[in-house]
Protein backbone atom coordinates (compact mmCIF):
# COMPACT_ATOMS: atom_id res chain seq x y z
CA UNK A 1 0.00 0.00 0.00
CA UNK A 2 1.19 3.51 -0.65
CA UNK A 3 1.73 5.45 2.54
CA UNK A 4 0.90 9.66 2.81
CA UNK A 5 4.75 11.37 2.54
CA UNK A 6 5.56 12.82 5.36
CA UNK A 7 7.22 16.14 3.36
CA UNK A 8 4.38 19.33 3.64
CA UNK A 9 4.37 21.15 0.61
CA UNK A 10 4.07 25.12 0.29
CA UNK A 11 3.16 27.01 -2.32
CA UNK A 12 -0.55 28.18 -3.72
CA UNK A 13 -3.35 25.83 -3.46
CA UNK A 14 -5.31 24.33 -6.11
CA UNK A 15 -7.91 21.55 -5.80
CA UNK A 16 -6.50 18.56 -8.24
CA UNK A 17 -9.21 16.04 -9.77
CA UNK A 18 -8.96 12.86 -11.16
CA UNK A 19 -11.59 11.24 -13.72
CA UNK A 20 -10.97 7.66 -13.25
CA UNK A 21 -12.42 5.67 -16.12
CA UNK A 22 -10.44 3.63 -18.35
CA UNK A 23 -8.92 4.77 -21.86
CA UNK A 24 -12.20 3.80 -24.05
CA UNK A 25 -14.63 5.16 -21.87
CA UNK A 26 -15.95 8.16 -24.22
CA UNK A 27 -19.44 10.22 -24.15
CA UNK A 28 -20.19 8.23 -27.75
CA UNK A 29 -20.73 4.90 -29.56
CA UNK A 30 -19.53 2.56 -29.37
CA UNK A 31 -17.55 3.11 -26.20
CA UNK A 32 -20.46 4.54 -24.32
CA UNK A 33 -22.21 0.85 -24.61
CA UNK A 34 -22.12 -1.03 -21.26
CA UNK A 35 -20.60 -4.06 -23.09
CA UNK A 36 -17.59 -1.50 -24.00
CA UNK A 37 -16.12 -3.17 -20.33
CA UNK A 38 -15.23 -6.90 -21.82
CA UNK A 39 -15.04 -5.45 -25.62
CA UNK A 40 -12.00 -3.26 -25.34
CA UNK A 41 -8.01 -4.01 -23.77
CA UNK A 42 -8.52 -3.22 -19.78
CA UNK A 43 -5.61 -0.80 -18.97
CA UNK A 44 -7.30 0.64 -15.45
CA UNK A 45 -4.97 -1.11 -13.19
CA UNK A 46 -2.03 0.24 -15.06
CA UNK A 47 -3.08 3.55 -15.31
CA UNK A 48 -4.32 3.83 -11.82
CA UNK A 49 -0.61 2.65 -10.55
CA UNK A 50 0.99 5.18 -12.93
CA UNK A 51 -1.09 7.72 -11.07
CA UNK A 52 -0.96 6.98 -7.53
CA UNK A 53 2.88 7.16 -8.48
CA UNK A 54 2.97 10.53 -9.59
CA UNK A 55 0.64 11.78 -6.73
CA UNK A 56 2.68 10.03 -4.25
CA UNK A 57 6.47 11.80 -5.80
CA UNK A 58 4.83 15.11 -5.50
CA UNK A 59 2.94 14.74 -2.20
CA UNK A 60 -0.14 15.61 -3.91
CA UNK A 61 -3.92 14.41 -2.80
CA UNK A 62 -6.60 14.23 -5.34
CA UNK A 63 -10.56 13.84 -5.06
CA UNK A 64 -11.24 10.74 -7.27
CA UNK A 65 -14.20 10.94 -9.62
CA UNK A 66 -15.07 7.02 -10.03
CA UNK A 67 -17.36 5.16 -11.81
CA UNK A 68 -19.55 2.58 -10.32
CA UNK A 69 -18.83 0.13 -13.25
CA UNK A 70 -15.01 -0.09 -12.88
CA UNK A 71 -15.13 0.02 -9.25
CA UNK A 72 -17.40 -3.47 -9.25
CA UNK A 73 -14.63 -4.79 -11.51
CA UNK A 74 -11.85 -3.34 -9.56
CA UNK A 75 -12.94 -3.07 -5.87
CA UNK A 76 -9.25 -3.58 -5.35
CA UNK A 77 -8.15 -0.56 -6.91
CA UNK A 78 -10.74 1.37 -5.51
CA UNK A 79 -9.18 0.39 -1.95
CA UNK A 80 -5.79 1.34 -2.62
CA UNK A 81 -6.47 4.69 -3.98
CA UNK A 82 -8.19 5.42 -0.68
CA UNK A 83 -5.36 3.75 1.20
CA UNK A 84 -3.20 6.06 -0.61
CA UNK A 85 -4.82 9.25 1.23
CA UNK A 86 -7.27 10.25 -1.75
CA UNK A 87 -10.84 10.76 -1.50
CA UNK A 88 -13.78 9.39 -3.79
CA UNK A 89 -16.16 11.23 -5.55
CA UNK A 90 -18.96 9.75 -8.06
CA UNK A 91 -18.52 10.13 -11.59
CA UNK A 92 -21.35 7.98 -12.65
CA UNK A 93 -22.97 4.64 -12.80
CA UNK A 94 -21.13 4.34 -16.22
CA UNK A 95 -20.10 7.26 -18.60
CA UNK A 96 -22.67 8.35 -19.78
CA UNK A 97 -23.65 11.97 -20.06
CA UNK A 98 -25.92 13.16 -17.42
CA UNK A 99 -28.52 14.88 -20.76
CA UNK A 100 -28.83 11.80 -22.39
CA UNK A 101 -31.33 10.59 -19.41
CA UNK A 102 -34.19 11.19 -17.96
CA UNK A 103 -34.09 13.24 -14.48
CA UNK A 104 -35.65 10.01 -12.89
CA UNK A 105 -33.08 7.65 -14.28
CA UNK A 106 -29.95 10.43 -13.92
CA UNK A 107 -31.27 10.63 -10.10
CA UNK A 108 -31.44 6.69 -9.45
CA UNK A 109 -28.12 5.77 -11.33
CA UNK A 110 -26.93 8.54 -8.97
CA UNK A 111 -27.87 6.65 -5.69
CA UNK A 112 -27.38 3.09 -6.91
CA UNK A 113 -23.33 4.15 -7.62
CA UNK A 114 -23.09 6.27 -4.82
CA UNK A 115 -24.01 3.14 -2.26
CA UNK A 116 -22.09 0.68 -5.11
CA UNK A 117 -18.71 3.33 -4.22
CA UNK A 118 -19.34 3.79 -0.81
CA UNK A 119 -20.10 0.43 0.32
CA UNK A 120 -16.48 -1.09 -1.83
CA UNK A 121 -14.17 2.04 -0.54
CA UNK A 122 -15.60 2.36 3.09
CA UNK A 123 -15.93 5.99 2.26
CA UNK A 124 -18.83 8.44 2.66
CA UNK A 125 -18.80 10.55 -0.84
CA UNK A 126 -19.72 14.32 -1.01
CA UNK A 127 -19.00 15.22 -4.42
CA UNK A 128 -20.15 14.68 -8.14
CA UNK A 129 -18.81 15.49 -11.73
CA UNK A 130 -20.75 14.46 -14.58
CA UNK A 131 -18.99 12.50 -17.39
CA UNK A 132 -17.92 15.29 -20.07
CA UNK A 133 -19.24 17.96 -17.93
CA UNK A 134 -22.88 17.34 -18.92
CA UNK A 135 -24.95 19.07 -16.66
CA UNK A 136 -25.65 20.96 -19.63
CA UNK A 137 -28.51 21.92 -22.03
CA UNK A 138 -31.70 19.26 -20.76
CA UNK A 139 -29.68 18.66 -17.75
CA UNK A 140 -28.56 22.44 -16.55
CA UNK A 141 -30.71 22.52 -13.55
CA UNK A 142 -30.25 19.13 -12.48
CA UNK A 143 -27.80 20.49 -9.83
CA UNK A 144 -30.88 20.91 -7.57
CA UNK A 145 -31.33 17.42 -7.50
CA UNK A 146 -27.60 16.99 -5.85
CA UNK A 147 -27.75 17.80 -2.32
CA UNK A 148 -31.23 15.70 -1.97
CA UNK A 149 -29.00 12.98 -2.63
CA UNK A 150 -25.89 13.75 -0.73
CA UNK A 151 -23.93 15.53 -2.03
CA UNK A 152 -23.10 19.09 -1.44
CA UNK A 153 -19.54 19.82 -3.94
CA UNK A 154 -19.98 19.51 -7.69
CA UNK A 155 -17.64 20.02 -10.51
CA UNK A 156 -19.86 19.60 -13.76
CA UNK A 157 -20.46 22.77 -15.70
CA UNK A 158 -17.67 23.68 -17.68
CA UNK A 159 -17.52 27.41 -18.58
CA UNK A 160 -16.77 26.80 -22.22
CA UNK A 161 -18.42 26.86 -25.37
CA UNK A 162 -19.43 23.24 -26.80
CA UNK A 163 -18.57 21.65 -22.90
CA UNK A 164 -20.77 24.30 -21.25
CA UNK A 165 -21.52 27.94 -21.14
CA UNK A 166 -18.95 30.07 -21.84
CA UNK A 167 -20.50 33.03 -19.64
CA UNK A 168 -20.77 30.67 -16.78
CA UNK A 169 -18.76 31.61 -13.74
CA UNK A 170 -15.12 31.10 -13.65
CA UNK A 171 -14.11 30.75 -10.10
CA UNK A 172 -15.70 28.26 -7.02
CA UNK A 173 -19.55 29.29 -6.39
CA UNK A 174 -22.08 28.96 -4.41
CA UNK A 175 -25.19 27.64 -6.30
CA UNK A 176 -27.40 27.04 -3.98
CA UNK A 177 -27.74 26.36 -0.35
CA UNK A 178 -25.47 23.59 0.20
CA UNK A 179 -23.84 23.06 -2.85
CA UNK A 180 -20.30 24.47 -4.02
CA UNK A 181 -19.60 24.47 -7.71
CA UNK A 182 -16.10 24.12 -8.79
CA UNK A 183 -15.79 24.81 -12.16
CA UNK A 184 -12.49 23.41 -14.26
CA UNK A 185 -9.82 26.54 -15.06
CA UNK A 186 -10.28 27.83 -18.49
CA UNK A 187 -9.08 31.00 -20.42
CA UNK A 188 -9.05 33.55 -22.84
CA UNK A 189 -12.49 35.80 -23.63
CA UNK A 190 -15.27 33.95 -23.80
CA UNK A 191 -15.80 33.10 -27.53
CA UNK A 192 -12.31 31.89 -27.70
CA UNK A 193 -11.62 30.40 -24.62
CA UNK A 194 -9.50 27.24 -24.54
CA UNK A 195 -8.77 24.71 -21.33
CA UNK A 196 -6.33 24.07 -18.61
CA UNK A 197 -7.26 20.47 -19.71
CA UNK A 198 -7.09 17.57 -21.45
CA UNK A 199 -5.48 18.16 -24.96
CA UNK A 200 -4.71 22.12 -23.96
CA UNK A 201 -2.63 20.95 -21.10
CA UNK A 202 -0.62 18.25 -22.99
CA UNK A 203 -0.29 20.99 -25.85
CA UNK A 204 0.04 24.29 -24.96
CA UNK A 205 3.48 25.76 -24.25
CA UNK A 206 4.53 24.74 -20.37
CA UNK A 207 5.63 28.17 -18.99
CA UNK A 208 2.05 29.81 -20.33
CA UNK A 209 0.21 26.94 -18.80
CA UNK A 210 2.31 26.90 -15.19
CA UNK A 211 1.50 30.75 -15.10
CA UNK A 212 -2.17 30.15 -15.73
CA UNK A 213 -2.47 27.62 -13.16
CA UNK A 214 -0.20 29.52 -10.87
CA UNK A 215 -2.46 32.80 -10.91
CA UNK A 216 -5.49 30.87 -10.26
CA UNK A 217 -4.18 29.30 -7.56
CA UNK A 218 -2.68 32.41 -6.22
CA UNK A 219 -5.97 34.44 -6.89
CA UNK A 220 -7.93 31.44 -4.44
CA UNK A 221 -10.02 30.85 -7.60
CA UNK A 222 -10.68 27.10 -6.56
CA UNK A 223 -10.60 25.29 -10.39
CA UNK A 224 -9.31 22.10 -10.08
CA UNK A 225 -6.45 20.74 -11.90
CA UNK A 226 -8.07 17.87 -14.10
CA UNK A 227 -6.05 14.27 -14.98
CA UNK A 228 -7.53 11.33 -16.56
CA UNK A 229 -5.48 8.10 -15.61
CA UNK A 230 -5.38 7.02 -18.95
CA UNK A 231 -3.09 9.97 -20.03
CA UNK A 232 -0.53 8.52 -17.99
CA UNK A 233 -0.71 5.61 -20.09
CA UNK A 234 1.15 6.32 -22.99
CA UNK A 235 1.24 2.68 -24.41
CA UNK A 236 -2.70 2.40 -25.03
CA UNK A 237 -3.46 1.45 -28.38
CA UNK A 238 -5.49 3.71 -30.71
CA UNK A 239 -8.71 4.71 -31.05
CA UNK A 240 -10.31 2.98 -33.92
CA UNK A 241 -10.59 4.87 -37.37
CA UNK A 242 -14.52 5.34 -37.07
CA UNK A 243 -14.28 7.33 -33.76
CA UNK A 244 -15.10 11.24 -34.52
CA UNK A 245 -12.17 13.12 -35.27
CA UNK A 246 -12.21 15.18 -32.56
CA UNK A 247 -12.28 12.65 -30.07
CA UNK A 248 -9.43 11.26 -31.41
CA UNK A 249 -7.55 14.10 -31.52
CA UNK A 250 -8.46 15.08 -27.92
CA UNK A 251 -7.80 11.58 -26.79
CA UNK A 252 -4.38 11.32 -28.60
CA UNK A 253 -2.45 14.97 -28.72
CA UNK A 254 0.37 14.75 -26.39
CA UNK A 255 0.06 11.66 -24.89
CA UNK A 256 4.38 11.08 -25.05
CA UNK A 257 5.93 11.93 -21.73
CA UNK A 258 3.21 13.92 -20.33
CA UNK A 259 3.94 12.70 -16.80
CA UNK A 260 7.30 14.63 -17.27
CA UNK A 261 5.37 18.05 -18.81
CA UNK A 262 2.99 18.04 -16.17
CA UNK A 263 5.38 17.64 -13.31
CA UNK A 264 6.67 20.91 -14.77
CA UNK A 265 3.60 22.36 -15.03
CA UNK A 266 2.36 21.92 -11.60
CA UNK A 267 5.47 22.55 -9.81
CA UNK A 268 5.36 25.00 -6.96
CA UNK A 269 1.59 24.33 -6.63
CA UNK A 270 -0.18 22.48 -3.37
CA UNK A 271 -2.82 19.83 -4.65
CA UNK A 272 -5.69 18.79 -2.70
CA UNK A 273 -9.07 17.00 -2.89
CA UNK A 274 -11.72 19.28 -3.02
CA UNK A 275 -13.08 18.39 -0.09
CA UNK A 276 -9.69 19.72 1.61
CA UNK A 277 -9.80 23.18 -0.38
CA UNK A 278 -10.23 25.99 1.79
CA UNK A 279 -9.77 29.09 -0.26
CA UNK A 280 -6.92 30.33 1.11
CA UNK A 281 -9.02 33.06 3.10
CA UNK A 282 -10.57 34.13 -0.52
CA UNK A 283 -14.89 34.21 -0.21
CA UNK A 284 -16.74 32.10 -2.14
CA UNK A 285 -19.00 33.91 -5.11
CA UNK A 286 -22.65 33.46 -4.66
CA UNK A 287 -24.37 32.89 -8.26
Amino acid sequence: MISAPSVTRKGPTLPFTIDWEDWFQLCCPPFDDPGALGRFEDRLERATEATLAFCEERGARATWFCLADQARRHPHLLRRIVGAGHTIGLHGLTHRRAFEMEAATWRASLAEARKVLEDLSGSALRSYRAPEWSLRGEAEGWWRHLPELGFDLDSSRAPLKVLGDPHWPRTVHRLGAGLLEFPPPVAGPPWLAVPLWGWALRLLPESWMRARLQGLAASGAGTPVVLHPWELDPGQPPLPSGTPLGHRFAHAAGLRSYGLRLTEILSGLNLVPLESWGGEGHGVSEL
